[in-house]
């Protein structure tokens, strides 16, 4: 069973019926690869430029030598609604939906020990835990408008040549089940599938929601030095879930006496884990003036998929569904190995009153490779076609995230961010349209070993998405609102 399970990903993700959704390849790659920043309400409003800055519970997952300011220990706890609004633009067609939640961004604890005691030049140490949500999935989105590729021909297109009943074996997720409920039929005598589609234009629409996110929990352990040097490293596990259900329905537009259309029902559930290690230092130039550099290495993951699918015909004397018996069922493991990153920050201190700090990030997309599982459970499989197809698609990108801070009447504190996301795609890939955009800001407060920080972060993407090989491209614009509201404890 495994078996099949492993030959269908490969053969149904490059004839490509279903976009993105059954097989691992680029997309998948690029899904948990390009993360975004995630944290307290301080980090957020200053659109995470802490590589240099620090003294942050949530810097370590830029640079964990930004642990080394703190000079007192403190717990912080992070919470927030976020709303995602996208808008689905095919063949002149807008449609427009949303999508609620409410999480925990970031929690975390700092332990501060002094050592300028024992006058060898260490001023203290820093132990932290805690969890940084570096990953969003929640969205909601519809997609509708009039087309003539319908998904049927993709259907009939890949099965030429293969009798009905081997359909099960080589296409379980495509054309079995469109032979399965009659939305094709197969003519022995010409040896060909033929479906009830005329030549009008399909109505399509589709459903799509998607759920989860990237956790992040972080070990760190840091070291001030003459207070002009500090290093440090963190030990990170991510946890990886991703929910994606749709629905895809198609109409005649030209009015048939039988067929009507069909409705195409796909869902999918990765989870996974991983593993990463991050380095970094900070040197105060002057008592102004900071520079910081960290180096992440690429993170090893552990990923199951999980998918099912079914497919109902209308026609205009009833409706034909595949048997709850014969809906076919997918299950495999794999591993994926991200880029790494390497990121220079340099920040600026304006005494007691303002500071300005800016991260540049380097991300190597396209070393992104996926790997064979080791379960014996299941076969084996080499990636070659599918790494190599992600290495000429990807490309390299640069990062750069921008804050500043305004101290007003000591105890209050204006502030503001801006981050910029290089593309994982090549410019000829036509995926991007163009780079994601986040801005930010927010307000603190300080009550004697208490703060309060409330930030808000708008951020905008758009993609190009397609939703099976021969659709026209869907044009995907999101906008998403996020408010965080963190307290920190010093003690």
């Amino acid at each position: 069973m495994q078996k099949f399970n492993c030959l269908f990903l490969v053969c149904f993700s490059y004839l490509g019926i279903v976009s993105y959704a059954v097989a691992q390849n680029d997309a998948d790659m690029v899904r948990y690869s390009k993360l975004q920043h995630g944290g307290s309400a301080r980090f957020e409003a200053m659109g995470g430029a802490f590589g240099a800055l620090g003294a942050d519970i949530s810097a370590v997952q830029i640079n964990p030598a930004a642990m080394g300011r703190f000079s007192t220990s403190q717990v912080s706890l992070t919470v927030g609604p976020i709303i995602n609004q996208s808008t689905a633009t095919l063949v002149g067609t807008e449609t427009k939906d949303s999508k609620f939640n409410f999480f925990l961004p970031s929690f975390g604890l700092v332990l501060t020990k002094d050592l300028s005691a024992r006058n060898k030049g260490d001023m203290y140490s820093q132990f932290s835990v805690g969890m940084n949500r570096i990953g969003n999935f929640n969205q909601k989105m519809s997609i509708s408008g009039e087309q003539f590729p319908s998904m049927l021909d993709g259907f009939i297109g890949q099965a030429q040549g293969v009798a009905p009943e081997n359909l099960r074996s080589y296409f379980p997720f495509s054309t079995y089940l469109a032979y399965e409920a009659y939305a094709i039929d197969y003519d022995p005598d010409s040896g060909e599938y033929l479906s009830y589609l005329n030549s009008g234009n399909m109505k399509m629409n589709r459903d799509l929601m998607t759920k989860g996110g990237v956790n992040e929990f972080y070990l760190s352990y840091s070291r001030n030095r003459l207070n002009r040097l500090y290093y440090g490293f963190s030990f990170n596990i991510r946890t990886y879930r991703y929910l994606e259900n749709y629905k895809h329905s198609e109409d005649l537009v030209l009015a048939d006496p039988n067929f009507v259309g069909f409705d195409y029902e796909y869902a999918l559930k990765t989870t996974g884990t991983g593993a990463n290690l991050k380095l970094g230092v900070i040197y105060l130039v002057s008592n102004s003036f900071r520079i910081g550099g960290a180096f992440h290495t690429p993170t090893y993951i552990s990923f199951q998929d999980k998918w099912s699918a079914t497919m109902t015909s209308r026609f205009t004397d009833g409706f034909e569904k595949v048997p709850e018996d014969l809906v076919p069922k997918g299950d495999y493991k794999y591993n994926m190995i991200t880029p790494l990153k390497a990121v220079f920050s340099s920040s600026y201190v304006i005494g007691l009153s303002a500071l300005i700090s800016a991260d540049v990030e380097y991300v190597g997309y396209k070393m992104t490779r996926l790997r064979s599982t080791r379960d014996i459970a299941y076969d084996p499989y080499d990636y070659k076609i599918e790494n190599e197809d992600a290495k000429n698609r990807l490309t390299d990108a640069v990062n750069v995230r921008v804050g500043a801070e305004f101290n007003i009447q000591q105890k209050f504190f204006l502030r503001a961010g801006f981050a910029y996301y290089g593309n994982a795609y090549k410019k000829s890939e036509l995926v991007d349209v163009k780079p994601e955009l986040s801005y930010s800001g927010g307000l603190g407060y300080k009550l004697g070993n208490v703060n309060f920080d409330l930030s808000y972060v708008n951020r905008t993407l758009s993609r190009n998405y397609y939703p099976f090989v021969g659709s026209n491209s869907a044009l995907i614009q999101s906008n998403i609102h996020s408010i965080n509201i963190s307290a920190t404890v010093r003690f």
